[in-house]
């Protein structure tokens, strides 16, 4: 419906979350992650991703821990990231991620869409992040 009036909106900073970990996962500080649809974090090639949501900030180890006894905090701030062959030319195409730290511009066998590419500059490509 179309407002009438002004609206009081409830806002959060969509930089930085934090998410469980699902048990028997380490994932390293830098690299992404991805959730299950219970909502627990796991590395982008892991069977029970759904969706990336960022980067690590820092290593999150729940290897011998049970679902959610470990949370890691995760980034959507633009990451330089490794990607061959991309220039200013794909600047908003997709991102694609195989494994935690592995980029590509084509999406072979169904991996997951971790952002576009966001700037290309002399420094690398910019992730920029769903």
């Amino acid at each position: 419906m179309a407002a009438s009036n002004d609206i009081e909106r409830v806002t959060r900073n969509g930089l930085l979350a934090s998410f469980p970990v699902k048990a028997a996962t380490l994932i390293y500080g830098g690299t992404q992650v991805a959730l299950t649809a219970a909502g627990l974090a796991v590395k982008p090639d892991h069977a029970d991703a759904v969706a990336v949501v960022g980067w690590a900030r820092e290593r999150a180890d729940n290897s011998l821990g049970g679902d959610g006894a470990t949370r890691v905090d995760v980034s959507k701030e633009m990451l330089r990231i490794t990607l061959a062959g991309a220039d200013a030319s794909n600047i908003g195409d997709p991102v694609y991620v195989a494994d935690d730290d592995t980029y590509q511009l084509t999406n072979g066998s169904g991996e997951l869409q971790a952002g576009t590419v966001g700037i290309v500059d002399a420094s690398g490509v910019w992730l920029k992040a769903l």
